[in-house]
């Protein structure tokens, strides 16, 4: 599975984003622990079978 986080600092410095997946996925988080919720929440990508291309 690939995520991407696109990341910034609030004011406060709270950090903010969102996690994209390798499937289009998106899920909005704010603060450390709700990033952590959203990271756990994902699902993984089906594996490829041995000899397919990734």
């Amino acid at each position: 599975m690939r995520v991407t986080l696109d990341i910034t600092r609030s004011r406060d410095g709270r950090l903010e984003g969102t996690a994209a997946t390798d499937t289009g996925d998106e899920q909005p988080f704010s603060g450390t622990l709700d990033l952590l919720r959203v990271l756990e929440d994902l699902e993984p990508s089906p594996r490829p079978e041995p000899g397919e291309a990734r």
